[in-house]
């Protein structure tokens, strides 16, 4: 779960900063989007601490099922939030 999340995290920071690199007027419309992208990457952290610190070979599934529901759910926060970044992007600057 750990990878899983640290694999998304990075997703996230990549999409930040292309949105980050915009010029000033593109930037201006998708600030909110930004901002909360800022505050999924934090709330991200947190999770990965408390996997690292929660999560061991000895804790069952039924253990973390409360942290893996919360993962979810930022997950879709995520996909919907990345979703209305592509459309302020405008969807042809990504991937090189």
């Amino acid at each position: 779960m750990e990878a899983e999340l640290t694999a998304w995290k990075a997703n996230v920071y990549d999409i930040v900063r292309h949105m980050e690199a915009l010029p000033g007027g593109e930037k201006e419309k998708i600030l909110p989007n930004i901002e909360d992208l800022h505050i999924l990457i934090a709330e991200m952290d947190d999770r990965i601490e408390q996997v690292r610190d929660n999560c061991t070979p000895e804790t069952g599934i039924t253990d973390i099922k409360a942290d893996r529901e919360a993962f979810d759910q930022a997950l879709t926060r995520l996909r919907v939030t990345a979703e209305e970044a592509m459309i302020g992007l405008g969807g042809g600057d990504f991937g090189g």
